[in-house]
């Protein structure tokens, strides 16, 4: 067998799946070299790549991609999904601001109601105190033991609504800065992806 046959052979020899294991041709494969069979997937010197279209250049045709452009797009992508799936900002917003109008004005009530409930307990406990007359006395140990329940009742009432406040005040916090922090992500992934594409890598 010639050697120019021989070498045309092992040039061709192709692993099962697609996976070319570095042909004779293939030293001059890397981003934007034109291929014809999509999907296909080739090893150069230790770099794997895929015949596909770059979704990021118009009217882009088939070329081999590094499989790190290929994760970077696919990054980039799942970026710009993400950020077109945030939906209307204001909207949310005011829907939110509305929420927070009810919760801070229940705290704002409940911790009132608390306070003078405080204030009560105090009060009878000076009078129960000062009585000489044990009806009386029993009668106010019914009503501040009432009271007293009443401001556990309330202590538990504020402080569900003190964290409801706070979650909402996070959330739209976190609502506010979501369209920048989608804008950087959307542009560090296609900063990513274009170097990593950058032809003739």
């Amino acid at each position: 067998m010639s050697r120019k046959l021989t070498a045309t052979i092992l040039s061709a020899v192709v692993i099962a799946g697609g996976l070319f294991i570095a042909p004779a041709s293939a030293a001059k494969i890397s981003n934007g070299t034109a291929c014809s069979k999509l999907n296909a997937k080739i090893s150069v010197s230790g770099y794997k790549y895929q015949c596909a279209k770059n979704s990021m250049v118009k009217n882009s045709k088939l070329t081999w991609l590094s499989v790190e452009c290929v994760t970077a797009i696919t990054q980039y992508q799942a970026a710009v999904k993400a950020q077109k799936s945030v939906g209307n900002i204001e909207a949310q917003t005011a829907e939110l601001d509305a929420e927070l109008e009810k919760a801070v004005a229940a705290l704002a009530s409940v911790t009132t109601a608390y306070e003078n409930a405080r204030a009560q307990v105090t009060k009878s406990q000076a009078s129960m105190n000062a009585s000489t007359v044990p009806a009386e006395k029993q009668a106010l140990a019914t009503a501040l033991s009432k009271l007293a329940n009443a401001v556990l009742i309330l202590s538990s009432s504020k402080s569900k609504l003190s964290t409801q406040v706070k979650d909402l005040e996070s959330k739209k916090a976190l609502l506010l800065s979501a369209p920048a922090a989608f804008k950087d992500s959307v542009t560090d992934a296609q900063s990513s992806a274009g170097l990593l594409c950058k032809k003739g890598y």
